[in-house]
């Protein structure tokens, strides 16, 4: 065996520290383990499916987090003894991402040390788990995925089949096949509000809209069959779960998506005829899910006006007829030799524009709508969408006035720090209380402003807050940046996007915050190493 020729992999495996094996190793397990069993994990069913899988990701990320520092030491260790420590440490290696989520941990930090309100922002409010403890998690497992995180086909694939049957079983109870009993002992009413093993609706378009984009991206990039033939069968169930699970938060993530997916498609001619094929596939899939609930009318359940309106409205036949039309006119063109996507690259910045714009357009319509300039007028409406008022968006329209109020009334040390990790309600309550006991009554306490985005502001302040945001918005840039040369960078991209359109209308909570910091630390290990295999190592 001596005198055989060694393979590089070989060689690079034996330069490999063990600490830094084991690191890998370790990494491996937990990221299993959140994306494969996580999702699927519950106890009392839908009674107590908040602290159920709180349970699970405590244990699971405080074993994981005991043993990945541990570790950690032990390498330093053996850096040490290499001379090698500084230069591990070259502040000049991070990333802009990197320092955006350093800046958050220290933020956190600062938070939890100047608010009054340490006996809450610990752990963070009973059911919601968003405190300190949680958010230096999710800071630990952005380092740890981003550095020791190798890629794995075959458990990704695993990761995505368990997202399926989660997306499955979504569709089976919107037509009351309830496979796993999970709805024996509910009462009729909360039916509508809980599906497949994540509880709430939108606690799981929250999960959806951050794993849909992965076997998107593997539709629409790669060639093989065996992995084009699969996938395209998942956007499809993913197509139709969206149309199920009755959160209108999912339509704008699946919107930012989609844009996300087309700017992307300029690379080639490919590309740009399979993001057509996502769309004929997405409302075909639609269209079969309003067919089913016209056949089983007696057991589809009744969902929201709008996922109705997309299933079973003549709108969805429409932008169906254009997507195909749109998709054969492409196919001809490219078959024969005339379009080049790649010296079209003015459609996106003209689409973007009219996005941006028309984004711009209804701000500005919901805001002159609202002050009554139309009344009286063919332009008046009392659509809940088009008058922003208490009532406006379920309701989030109340939280966002109440935020924004709490914002301007609070003292200068918490509108820089905040009131702590998951500590809103303190603020909100110590300035709006009795406003917020009139709408919500005395037994439901608002914890959150039902937008990310705000509540971070509120939980650690402007510099916390635009911390939190910053590493958003820095890992889709740095991401993109390496499209060209590792293009399953743009799928944490679009994770992403979906992530920050979806929270826009709701909040972090415990099932899917740490899997996206998961995945930006995933896509942050692919741009800093490239796609190594399971078995390569790449020495100290």
């Amino acid at each position: 065996m001596s005198r055989m020729k060694r393979s590089g992999a070989q060689v690079a495996a034996e330069k490999s520290p063990l600490p830094k094996k084991l690191l890998k190793e370790v990494i491996a397990v937990y990221v299993f383990f959140m994306f494969a069993i996580y999702p699927l994990y519950y106890e009392e069913k839908y009674y107590n499916m908040g602290d159920a899988k709180w349970h699970f990701f405590r244990w699971v990320t405080l074993v994981a987090l005991i043993l990945l520092l541990g570790l950690f030491v032990w390498y330093q260790i053996y850096l040490a003894g290499k001379d090698k420590l500084k230069e591990y440490w070259d502040f000049k290696k991070t990333t802009i991402l990197d320092r955006f989520v350093l800046a958050y941990a220290i933020a956190c930090l600062l938070s939890y040390l100047f608010s009054p309100y340490k006996d809450t922002i610990l752990y963070g409010y009973d059911g919601w788990y968003m405190g300190l403890i949680a958010q230096i998690a999710f800071v630990l497992l952005y380092y740890f995925s981003s550095r020791f995180w190798r890629w794995d086909e075959i458990c990704l694939t695993i990761y995505l089949a368990v997202s399926a049957v989660v997306f499955l079983l979504c569709i089976l109870h919107r037509f009351r096949v309830d496979p796993m009993q999970m709805y024996v002992g509910l009462d009729e009413g909360y039916i509508i509000n809980f599906i497949s093993t994540l509880g709430q609706a939108t606690w799981f378009s929250s999960y959806m809209v951050i794993i849909f984009p992965i076997g998107l991206f593997a539709y629409w990039h790669y060639d093989k069959p065996q992995i084009r033939v699969p996938a395209g069968i998942y956007v499809a169930l993913s197509c139709m779960t969206m149309i199920t699970q009755n959160s209108d938060s999912a339509f704008a993530a699946y919107f930012a998506i989609l844009v996300g997916l087309f700017c992307y498609s300029f690379r080639d001619n490919r590309l740009m005829k399979r993001f057509f094929e996502v769309l004929v596939i997405m409302f075909a899939s639609w269209k079969f899910i309003g067919i089913l609930q016209t056949i089983f009318a007696d057991r589809a359940v009744e969902l929201s006006e709008t996922m109705m309106g997309m299933s079973k409205g003549n709108l969805t036949w429409f932008m169906l007829l254009i997507s195909v039309l749109a998709y054969a006119a492409f196919y001809f063109l490219d078959k024969n030799g005339k379009i080049d996507i790649t010296k079209l690259k003015w459609i996106r910045t003209v689409v973007l524009s009219l996005i941006g714009a028309g984004t711009a357009l209804i701000v500005v319509y919901v805001t002159l709508n609202t002050k009554g300039v139309f009344a009286g007028t063919a332009l008046e409406s009392d659509h809940n969408y088009l008058v922003f008022d208490t009532y406006w968006g379920n309701n989030r329209g109340s939280s966002w006035i109440i935020t924004v109020q709490t914002f301007f009334d609070c003292d200068f040390m918490r509108k820089l720090f905040g009131a702590g990790p998951d500590g809103f309600f303190n603020l909100a309550y110590l300035y709006h209380g009795q406003e917020l006991v009139e709408k919500w009554g005395e037994n439901t306490i608002l914890t959150c402003a039902h937008n990310e985005w705000m509540t971070a502001i509120i939980n650690v302040g402007l510099v916390g807050g635009i911390a939190y945001i910053g590493i958003f918005i820095s890992a889709m840039v740095h991401f993109t940046k390496k499209v060209q040369e590792i293009p399953e960078a743009a799928a944490p991209v679009l994770c992403i996007l979906g992530y920050m359109l979806h929270n826009f209308f709701c909040y972090q909570q415990i099932i899917c915050t740490p899997i996206i910091f998961l995945i930006m630390g995933i896509g942050e290990c692919l741009v800093r190493y490239g796609k190594r295999p399971i078995w390569e190592e790449d020495g100290d």
